[in-house]
C-alpha cells in the first residue's frame, strides 16, 4: 500500500500574540474557543504584537508534519494573492508537501490570532478570508489515485459550497478505497454541525480525531463517560475513534473496545496551539507504516507533547525528520 494522505482544510496563517485573560474577558472571548472574526476586527488585531508569525490551519499543521516524516502528502486549500497566501504555500511546500490548491486574485488569504495567555491555553479569532471557499471543481479524482488517505477537519463545514466539495471528496475516496479520517476540530464546531458530523461518523468516517470537550458535545453529555462513547462509536464497526486528554494522553475505541494510552508529563508547557493536530499526525503516521493502534497513539502522544513545548502549531523540519518512530 502507498502511503500517499492527501489533506483538505482551512490554509491560514497563524498570528500568535501573548495576552493576559483581562484581554479575553474585555473582548468577551472564550478561552480555548475559536471564533470568526471579519475584516475590520482583524484590523483592530493587527495592532497587538505578535511573538510568531507561522503557517497553520488545523489539517495544515497536521500534513506538514505528516511530510516532514517523510509521508507522501498533499494539500487541498485555498488561498489569497497576498502575502500570507504566499507564505502559506512557500512554508508547506518546504515541509513536502505538494500544493493543490487553488489562488483567489481578488480576495484575502485567511489568518487566524491565536492568543496565548500565561496558562499556556490558546484562544483563536480567525479571519477566514478566501479559505472556506473550497468548492467541488478543486476536487480531481486523479488527485486520489494511489493515495491511502483522506484527512478532513470539521472547521470546513460552515459554507454550503464546500460541504458539497467534502461530500464529492468522500465519494472518490470510497471508490478509490481510501480511508477517511476527521477531525472535529472544536466543541463550539461540533455544537452547529453536530447532526451532520453524528451521521459523518456513523456512516462515512474510518478513523476519527476528538478531544474530550468535542466528544462530549457530540454524544450530547455533560461530563466525559468511557461507557457512553463506546456505546456511541460501536455503532460504526469500522470506525477508530481516538480521543485525546491531555495529560491524561488518549483513549481509542474500536469494535467495541477500549485503550486507554497514557502520555509523559511535561514540565513546562509553552503554548497547546496545534496538540491535536500534532498528535493526529502522529497517528496516521503510525497507521500507514502498519503500526499497532496503541503504537500509533503512543506516538501521537508524543508529538503533541513536544509541539506544545514551543510556540506556534508547526515543527521545523529537523525536529520530527530524525524523530524515533520504533
Amino acid at each position: 500500500m502507498t502511503k500517499k494522505i492527501i489533506a483538505i482544510g482551512n490554509a491560514i496563517v497563524d498570528i500568535l500574540c501573548k495576552v493576559d485573560d483581562k484581554f479575553l474577558e474585555s473582548h468577551n472571548l472564550i478561552k480555548g474557543s475559536m471564533s470568526l472574526i471579519d475584516e475590520d476586527t482583524a484590523e483592530k488585531l493587527s495592532q497587538l504584537q505578535p511573538e510568531k508569525i507561522t503557517s497553520g490551519g488545523s489539517a495544515g499543521n497536521t500534513i506538514a508534519t505528516l511530510a516532514q516524516m517523510k509521508n507522501e502528502s498533499a494539500f487541498i486549500g485555498k488561498v489569497g494573492h497576498d502575502k500570507f497566501g504566499q507564505q502559506f504555500v512557500h512554508e508547506i511546500e518546504k515541509s513536502g508537501v505538494e500544493f493543490l490548491g487553488k489562488n483567489s486574485y481578488d480576495k484575502l488569504s485567511a489568518k487566524s490570532f491565536v492568543l496565548v495567555t500565561p496558562d499556556a491555553q490558546r484562544t483563536m479569532c480567525t479571519f477566514l478570508g478566501c479559505a472556506s471557499e473550497i468548492d467541488p471543481s478543486f476536487i480531481d479524482e486523479k488527485q486520489f489515485s494511489g493515495a491511502a488517505i483522506l484527512y478532513l477537519e470539521g472547521y470546513l463545514w460552515d459554507r454550503p459550497e464546500t460541504i458539497l466539495a467534502l461530500k464529492k471528496a468522500i465519494e472518490l475516496a470510497k471508490k478509490n478505497h481510501l480511508k477517511i479520517a476527521f477531525s472535529l476540530s472544536d466543541a463550539f464546531c461540533v455544537s452547529r454541525h453536530k447532526q451532520d458530523f453524528i451521521d459523518l461518523v456513523l456512516g462515512d468516517l474510518d478513523i476519527l480525531f476528538a478531544n474530550e470537550n468535542e466528544a462530549i458535545e457530540l454524544v450530547s453529555k455533560e461530563r466525559f463517560s468511557l461507557e457512553v462513547l463506546n456505546n456511541f462509536f460501536a455503532k460504526n464497526k469500522n470506525l477508530i475513534a481516538i480521543v485525546t486528554r491531555g495529560e491524561k494522553g488518549c483513549v481509542i475505541f474500536k469494535a467495541e473496545k477500549i485503550s486507554e494510552i497514557s502520555t509523559d508529563k511535561i514540565a513546562k508547557i509553552i503554548d497547546t496551539t496545534g496538540a491535536g493536530d500534532a498528535f493526529a499526525a502522529g497517528f496516521l503516521h503510525g497507521l500507514t507504516h502498519d503500526f499497532d493502534l496503541e503504537k500509533s497513539a503512543t506516538l501521537g502522544n508524543k508529538l503533541a507533547g513536544k509541539i506544545i513545548q514551543k510556540f506556534g502549531a508547526r515543527f521545523e523540519n529537523d525536529e520530527v525528520n530524525h524523530e524515533s518512530m520504533e
